[in-house]
């Protein structure tokens, strides 16, 4: 068996899996971001085509569910890869959207029945239904494998992303720095952030 059917093997995979053939834009962010992360956000969502460009994003941070939430909103094509098992339905999925939660399935659902979305998770993660350190881990390494190009939110403090893409090239959305330490929380899924804009506090869940 050849290297990357081996690799494959260790995941297990719902939805459309021919976006794994497409070229692919992995999407990583540190908990700590600046407040105008929002607008750089926007700004480059802006950019993308969604008749050809397909993104790779998690769903364990809020700012990576915000991201997510505006990708499906544009069409974009998604792989969204979880620290945690596959559901058994879109219900099951913990996505942390107190306030939107019905509108996120929906794109989700629709997103699935267009076939633009792909839900991948280790195989490990059978009975995961919580993110742990290890499952979050093996998610960003299968990202980075997994990724033609990448795209950073911003710099973190911890240096970890940067690390983890070390001899990639990585384009950086907002240089600017952190004002105020984001808190993690104890569901991440520490998954929560406090530091927001007052147009984005809709979209990232409250604590």
């Amino acid at each position: 068996m050849e290297k990357t059917e081996t690799r494959n093997a260790l995941f297990n995979y719902f939805g459309e899996q021919a976006l794994l053939e497409e070229k692919k834009t992995v999407f990583f962010c540190p908990y700590d971001v600046p407040k105008s992360i929002f607008k750089s956000i926007r700004q480059w969502i802006k950019t993308l085509n969604p008749d050809k460009d397909c993104v790779v994003c998690g769903n364990s941070t809020g700012i990576e569910r915000y991201m997510l939430r505006l990708l499906l909103r544009k069409k974009i094509s998604v792989i969204l890869p979880l620290a945690t098992v596959i559901p058994s339905c879109l219900e099951e999925l913990n996505l942390g959207w107190r306030m939107t939660e019905q509108e996120t399935m929906e794109l989700l659902d629709e997103a699935l029945t267009e076939h633009r979305l792909l839900m991948v998770a280790s195989t490990e993660n059978v009975s995961v239904s919580t993110p742990t350190k290890r499952s979050i881990l093996v998610r960003n390494y299968w990202m980075r494998w997994v990724g033609d190009q990448f795209v950073l939110g911003c710099i973190g403090k911890n240096g970890y992303f940067e690390h983890l893409l070390w001899k990639r090239k990585v384009e950086v959305l907002d240089m600017n720095e952190v004002e105020e330490e984001v808190p993690m929380t104890k569901n991440d899924s520490e998954s929560a952030i406090s530091v927001v804009c007052d147009d984005d506090y809709d979209y990232l869940l409250a604590v």
